[in-house]
């Protein structure tokens, strides 16, 4: 679920969310009076830039992980876990 988390979503999301803190921060400040040009509405906000910043991000990470990850060779076989002499031995690839 972490790797899910991790990979997918929050490369995804993490400029939305980064422009809706900062839209907060701006809109308290206009209220403080310490900025005097209100900041757009929540309709108003670049939402079409945002989500193309997402998925460019996401598609970083993704990449990353082809090209850095790692992984079993390509003739390598998948040996499942299973029982040797009463004891659990992993999964691992030959």
């Amino acid at each position: 679920m972490f790797r899910l988390f991790f990979t997918y979503i929050l490369p995804l999301i993490a400029p939305a969310l980064l422009y809706l803190v900062w839209h907060t921060i701006q809109v308290r400040r206009v209220i403080a009076g310490k900025r005097v040009k209100p900041t757009p509405s929540f309709a108003e906000m670049p939402w079409l830039i945002l989500a193309g910043a997402g998925v460019s991000l996401l598609l970083v990470v993704l990449m990353g992980f082809v090209l850095f990850g790692g992984g079993a060779d390509p003739g390598a076989s998948y040996v499942p876990p299973h029982m040797e002499d009463g004891r659990l031995v992993p999964a691992e690839t030959r």
